[in-house]
Formats: structure tokens, C-alpha cells, sequence
């Protein structure tokens, strides 16, 4: 892989897949505060900002507890599981068990929580194709595959929640293990397509949680267009704050506008960025758990450790909110007016 490696920030020439490894540098470069960028949070009702939607995670089922603003005029079934197949093969042929699944059955509600329990099962069944022996573990997502789910590339998303633009935050409690990492992360099918940088659709990952063996005081944002193939570019950048973030509840969030996007832990701004140019179309939203593949490592260029497969851990999250700014709504751009074709079809 060819990167190119600034203090605190990582920018891949190129990469293959979410989570790609990038390495960085010891310092920080906090040059990002001094670019013009707004970084204060949004305040619901004022200056433009409106309520879509906000979750609580109440009741039994996905979908049952969420409140839409006002306006708001789509499906009210935003909610599914991450798509039920094999996310990451294992590295090891001679130990197929190693591989990480996605299943639904690794997503509860307890508590008025969303519960991600991601762990090792030598009796597993489901109604899926997941082997009886492996790593298990999920996430939810506002789109639906409708062709393989072991593509999981994109190619033919059911969109049931989209968006660009506005304002996207959680409130969790990451899972305190080794070997895997929790993220939330948006990200559209047209990023996929290498044809106009960032702004036909970049993966933003609001935050991946893969620094438990470091101290638990780092996290890491990322940005990633263009596919994740030979064109493949993004931005990433680690922060460090003086506690941990694991064993009590934090808040992640992001504001992006259609000028660059700023990433909040507990309420401070961690990082903003244009990076790509800025994505201009609607895109949907992921909560996932995922495990290393035998290798140890995990995103960010984090030596993660090895998973333990004698106990299981559990990703929490008590609250997603999503707002949106009356003043961003016309700079939406369709996917349909990006020329090319997915990274997966050249």
C-alpha cells in the first residue's frame, strides 16, 4: 500500500477496503483549526438546523421507538441488520473459523439499547449461511442489499433512509475487547464510482474504535472515495484526548456541510476536514461491530491484539440523532448526474 504520512493524519494513495491500514506519526497536526471552519455544534431550531429523525432504541424490534421531525416524509422502517454474510475472510486457510461474520442475530434491544454482542460460537445457527463454527457479529444500516448479500459492495442498494448534508450524532458505550472494533460510519453506493473525487460519495467514518491496546485515549476519523480499488484515496486522522473512551458512555457526532465535515467527541471538535472535495449525495447510515481476521490488526494501523473467543462483548448505543440545515438542502446533488462505473465493474 502507498501512503503518504503526515503528523496525525494519514492520506492513502491508495486502498483496498474499509479499515485499510494506514500508519501514523506520534504528533498531532492540528492545522485543520485554523482553516475558516465553523466549528461550534448545531443548535436544533436555530440558524437553519431541524430534527429528521432521533432514536432511542425504545421498545423490542428495530423501528419502533423513533421520532421524525415535522417535515420528514419517508418510510418509518430506516432500520435493518448490516448484510448477513461473511464480512472478512481469514487469513489463515487453515483456519476458516477465524473469518468474521455479520449476522442479525448478534442485534438486540435491551434496555432501550441497541445491543451489538460480538463473539466466538462452535453451535451457531440462524436462517442465514453462517457456518456453525466462526467469529459472529452485526451492526444495523439504513439500506438494504437486494442482490447478494455477499457482495456487500453496493451495486443494488435499497436505499430506506438517505441523506446529504446536516448533522449526525450517537451516544455509545464501545466494546471493551481485543480483536475487533465498533464504528459509525455513512457512506453511499456511488462511492464506488472513480469519477469525480469525494463529491460523488465518500465513505466518512465518524469514528473507528481500535485503540483499546494504546491506552484508550486515541480515536480515528476517516474519509475514503473514489472506490477502494486502483484509484482509491482518502484522509484519516487520529485524535488523543486525556481519558480513555472505553468502559463509560461517549458521544460521536459529525456536522457536514456542503464545504467540509467536523468531527465531535463529547461535544469538542476532534477534526474537520474537505477532504475529497466533500460529498454532495445522499448517503446511509451504519452502526457495525467487525473482528480481525486472524491477523491482529484493525484500522488505523492498529495492532489490535488477538479476539478471545472464551468471552463475548457487547457494543452499546443509547441514541442516535439526525438534524438537517434548511441552508444545505439545495446543494444536494442526485447520484445519477456522476458518469462511470462502480470500482467492482472495471
Amino acid at each position: 500500500m502507498k501512503r503518504f504520512i503526515k503528523a496525525g493524519v494519514c492520506v492513502l494513495l491508495a486502498a483496498s477496503m474499509t479499515g485499510a491500514l494506514c500508519a501514523c506519526s506520534a504528533g498531532q497536526d492540528e492545522s485543520w483549526k485554523d482553516k475558516g471552519y465553523d466549528l461550534s455544534l448545531p443548535q436544533l431550531g436555530e440558524d437553519g438546523w431541524y430534527m429528521v429523525f432521533e432514536d432511542d432504541f425504545e421498545g423490542e424490534r428495530l423501528n419502533e421507538g423513533i421520532r421524525f421531525g415535522e417535515s420528514y416524509t419517508g418510510s418509518r422502517e430506516i432500520w435493518t441488520t448490516s448484510p448477513h454474510a461473511i464480512r472478512w475472510e481469514s487469513n489463515d486457510p487453515d483456519k476458516p473459523e477465524q473469518a468474521c461474520w455479520w449476522c442479525p442475530e448478534a442485534v438486540s434491544l435491551r434496555d432501550e439499547n441497541l445491543v451489538i454482542t460480538s463473539g466466538y460460537e462452535s453451535d451457531h445457527e440462524c436462517d442465514g449461511e453462517c457456518p456453525a463454527e466462526g467469529r459472529f457479529t452485526g451492526g444495523i444500516e439504513t439500506r438494504r442489499i437486494t442482490g447478494d448479500q455477499n457482495s456487500n459492495k453496493g451495486q443494488s442498494d435499497e436505499l430506506l433512509f438517505s441523506q446529504a448534508f446536516g448533522y449526525f450524532e450517537t451516544r455509545v458505550k464501545l466494546p471493551d475487547a481485543d480483536g475487533m472494533w465498533s464504528a459509525f460510519w455513512l457512506q453511499s453506493s456511488n462511492m464506488r464510482k472513480p469519477a469525480a473525487e469525494g463529491v460523488d460519495g465518500t465513505e466518512i467514518d465518524v469514528f473507528e474504535s481500535a485503540f483499546r491496546r494504546s491506552g484508550g485515549t486515541k480515536m480515528g476519523h476517516a474519509l475514503l472515495w473514489n472506490g477502494y480499488g486502483e484509484f482509491a484515496d482518502s484522509e484519516a486522522y487520529i485524535t488523543e484526548l486525556d481519558e480513555s473512551l472505553y468502559g463509560d458512555w461517549h458521544t460521536f457526532a459529525l456536522k457536514w456541510t456542503p464545504e467540509y465535515y467536523v468531527f465531535y467527541i463529547d461535544g469538542e471538535a476532534t477534526w474537520a476536514s474537505d477532504g475529497g472535495g466533500v460529498s454532495h449525495v445522499k448517503e446511509f447510515l451504519r452502526l457495525t461491530c467487525e473482528i480481525d481476521a486472524g491477523d491482529k490488526w484493525g484500522p488505523h494501523g492498529q495492532k489490535i491484539g488477538a479476539f478471545n473467543t472464551e468471552e463475548k462483548s457487547e457494543f452499546l448505543v443509547d441514541y442516535i440523532k439526525v438534524w438537517q440545515n434548511s441552508g444545505y438542502e439545495q446543494y444536494v446533488i442526485d447520484d445519477s448526474s456522476f458518469a462511470g462505473t462502480l470500482d467492482t465493474e472495471g
